[in-house]
């Protein structure tokens, strides 16, 4: 798995926007789909609009975790349907709500 993101110090994720996490997991899932992230649209499904399978799903979810430096488990992620519940989700845990 090779991503052109930049990893996130843990210190520096909190003081990211909003935009900024949304961005950067646009750049993650084009790159592991191989589309063009202005293609990629938020309310997007992942899987019926965008083509994600079981596999670039799980792909999906370890650059997540590793470019935000989180833990995300794939029994919480399992009913996200869209790019924007996953975005939030990341979103909540790089502010520490969860």
């Amino acid at each position: 798995m090779t991503t052109n993101a930049l990893l996130v110090d843990p210190p520096a994720r909190a003081v990211l926007s909003d935009d900024q996490i949304r961005a950067r997991a646009v750049h993650l899932l084009a790159t592991i789909l191989e589309r063009d992230p202005e293609t990629v649209q938020q309310a997007h499904s992942l899987r019926a609009d965008l083509g994600m399978d079981s596999l670039s799903a799980l792909e999906f979810l370890s650059s997540l975790s590793h470019e935000f430096d989180i833990d995300l488990e794939v029994e919480e992620t399992y009913g996200l349907t869209t790019l924007n519940e996953v975005v939030a989700l990341v979103t909540q845990r790089v502010r520490g709500s969860l």
